[in-house]
């Protein structure tokens, strides 16, 4: 199940977000007359969609009496229903303006990969290399600047894209296409087998739009119950009415999650038509639109339904506490502190995808979800998370070679981790926040890991949790001398905190406390690999106390 908003606007001066959920299934056992119905259906209007982008392309875009024009030919070229035209065009308009719309953040983050690229490419050609290495660090330089080629050539193109209002839609996906390119490796014998699986690619799904207005909230497909489940009667296209009939019957459709909205959705629709039939003026506050998308894979074909859902009120409240999450690799942790910032309680909830499969992923993420909202229910205290921009970390963390937090800041993950839990908190009245993460660990580390004994991404946690509330976030009392912090291997570092200027804002400070950390980090971390391998200590640079590591600098 996923979830979107859509806005409706009531009045000049109101707008009410109206949480719309998408639910699917299965269509098993489908006959074969239904099963072939649905593909020559999804056939004709993938065609159609085709078209009618190519038309958008010509003429950089469709609107008033132009698209009414093209509107009239289709419907006679294609054999279809004003009601398909629309649906068709209501999915590529929301296509092309998500192309739109990322294109400047897909020309930002290449030009971040750019100068990231740059800036690696000078490091290595300025680094001194052994003799016997030096064929290997060559190659590596080669392969960079093969590399900054191929993200410069790829910048100039979406700028020129983006000036010309250009917009690139691959239907049947790229990594399909490409695979016509290197047939063995991609398990084809042939192009004809190839071909195969590119028409199927293309034509494997259809949208039908729905309307408040409409019989039971889509003209071209309606829902009815019997015997708790539904029954679906799709609304076929002229051009397939003497080969498929006018309608044809789905039975037996039945939700594992969302069949209650969707019959509650139903139920409303059936409420206008009455109210409509007496002429009342309550017509206008029911009826719900019901949207179907159907949708053809490996195994058959699938019907995802999507319509707007009851709005649960808040029950959260920060007044009284809140909730800090802080992703990491393998785990969240989780942090409930109290109305004065103070911490509560910890909990560290595993979230390890690395390996799994996309499914076995979202059940992983949708477990740990589940447990996070439950605890924010059980103490009415909202969820606070960070607002990352997980792009341009990607970007850094490939040139810097970290493949751990690499992982860790997969797209995938934290973009699933973020809808769920969205979605997931809405559905159960609990709000969720989102602050700012800067130096979130550094404060957690410097400030709160000692203090009351937490890790560092309890730590960080903590510092997310009393954000919001805009708790005070300076140095620590003792920043005249030296504090231990922990170093994420299991032992400590002494370190001095700068002197603190206090015309300046306290995170202009935290950002020279980051810079230092880090160095100072590093530096304990090569000294004390360093003991492990003699068998007496040097004297005066590194001392090992307790478990503890304290550096003299």
């Amino acid at each position: 199940m996923s979830q979107k908003t859509r806005q409706i606007k009531s009045s000049k001066s109101d707008t009410t977000k109206v949480p719309i959920s998408t639910y699917q299934t299965r269509l098993a056992q489908l006959p074969e007359k239904t099963s072939a119905a649905l593909d020559d259906c999804a056939d004709l209007l993938s065609q159609v969609e085709r078209k009618l982008f190519a038309h958008n392309q010509k003429r950089g875009s469709l609107s008033g009496k132009v698209l009414n024009q093209i509107k009239s030919l289709f419907l006679s070229m294609f054999g279809i229903l004003a009601r398909h035209f629309n649906s068709i065009n209501f999915i590529l308009q929301g296509k092309i303006d998500s192309y739109r719309s990322n294109l400047d953040r897909y020309i930002n983050e290449n030009q971040e990969r750019i100068d990231i690229t740059q800036k690696t490419i000078e490091k290595l050609c300025k680094k001194e290399i052994e003799p016997n290495k030096r064929a290997k660090h060559l190659y590596k330089i080669h392969q960079k600047k093969r590399r900054l080629a191929r993200l410069e050539k790829r910048l100039e193109q979406m700028k020129q894209d983006k000036a010309n209002k250009r917009v690139r839609i691959c239907f049947g996906s790229k990594k399909l296409f490409q695979a016509q390119f290197d047939l063995k490796a991609n398990g084809y014998k042939n192009l004809e087998e190839w071909k195969l699986d590119w028409k199927k690619a293309r034509s494997n799904q259809f949208f039908l739009v729905g309307s408040k207005d409409e019989m039971a909230g889509n003209q071209l497909c309606t829902a009815r119950r019997e015997d708790g489940k539904l029954t679906l009667r799709l609304r076929l296209p002229d051009a397939l009415v003497s080969k498929h009939g006018k309608y044809i019957e789905i039975k037996g459709v039945q939700f594992e999650y969302g069949q209650d909205i969707i019959e509650a959705a139903l139920g409303d629709n059936e409420a206008r038509k009455v109210l409509k039939g007496l002429k009342r003026v309550e017509t206008k506050l029911y009826g719900q639109a019901i949207s179907y998308r159907f949708l053809r894979d490996d195994k058959g074909w699938r019907v995802f339904v999507s319509t707007a859902r009851a709005v649960v009120p808040i029950k959260t409240l920060k007044d009284i506490g809140t909730i800090g999450i802080d992703l990491n690799a393998n785990h969240i942790a989780l942090v409930e502190t109290d109305r004065f910032g103070n911490v509560i309680d910890t909990q560290t909830v595993p979230l390890n995808t690395y390996g799994k499969s996309k499914g076995q992923s979202e059940a992983i993420i949708g477990d740990a979800v589940k447990i996070i909202v439950e605890r924010s229910e059980n103490t009415l205290k909202p969820i606070v998370i960070e607002d990352l921009e997980f792009s341009k970390k990607r970007s850094i963390l490939r040139e810097n070679g970290s493949s751990r937090y690499a992982r860790m800041l997969s797209s995938f993950v934290f973009s699933k981790f973020r809808e769920f839990l969205e979605s997931r908190a809405s559905r159960n009245g609990v709000r969720v926040y989102k602050v700012n993460p800067a130096f979130t660990s550094v404060i957690g580390r410097v400030k709160y890991a000692t203090q009351y004994g937490l890790t560092v991404h309890h730590a960080a946690a903590l510092v997310i949790a009393r954000r919001l509330c805009r708790f005070s976030e300076r140095a620590p009392s003792s920043c005249r001398n030296e504090v231990l912090i922990p170093n994420n291997k299991g032992g400590h570092v002494t370190f001095s905190l700068p002197v603190r200027n206090r015309g300046k804002h306290v995170w202009s400070f935290w950002r020279r406390v980051s810079r230092k950390l880090k160095s100072v980090v590093y530096v304990a971390q090569v000294r004390a690999a360093e003991v492990t391998d003699r068998s007496s200590h040097p004297q005066g640079l590194v001392i090992g106390i307790g478990g503890q590591l304290s550096l003299e600098l």
